[in-house]
């Protein structure tokens, strides 16, 4: 079941997203995300809490994402509500490999539908070779890279009806 989060949810976020920090820091995998940065009071100077959904499984919070329909940093030229954006997919280690992520995706595919927009839009880090398989395997496009201001190369990928 995935739910739009509410201000109770905002440990549950965190939660979600500093499991996925540490594992990537385990890994030593380049990525943006930090112990700071992941905290609400970052988060929400880019996002309201409902732009924030929470998959559970069996009542246990697994994974989160972000959904806009506006992103100026990666897509200025895009104008707003014109497509929706993928930000801060995450699922907690214990849930990996079982499908959360493309439960999330075609959640974020489905909510661009409903609301009558035919793109969808993300950005992830280019040397991350497996996330971008994902995406790929989810029907995204490259569609081009960008460098971010903290100088990560960053792929641009979306999908279309």
């Amino acid at each position: 079941m995935i739910k739009q989060a509410d201000e109770n949810d905002i440990p549950t976020i965190e939660g979600i997203l500093i499991d996925v920090v540490i594992w990537m820091k385990k890994n030593k995998l380049q990525n943006q995300w930090n112990e700071d940065n992941i905290k609400w009071n970052f988060l929400s100077k880019d996002y309201q809490i409902n732009d924030f959904y929470i998959d559970y499984q069996n009542g246990v919070p697994a994974g989160c994402i972000a959904i806009t329909d506006l992103d100026q940093k990666y897509w200025p030229k895009i104008p707003h509500g014109k497509s929706l954006y993928i930000h801060k997919l995450a699922v907690k280690r214990e849930f990996a490999g079982k499908g959360i992520s493309k439960e999330l995706i075609n959640f974020a595919k489905n909510l661009s539908l409903k609301n009558g927009i035919n793109s969808l839009r993300l950005d992830c880090n280019l040397q991350r070779n497996k996330l971008r398989r994902l995406y790929e395997n989810e029907d995204f496009i490259y569609a081009g890279r960008n460098i971010s201001e903290n100088n990560y190369d960053m792929a641009l990928y979306v999908w279309h009806v």
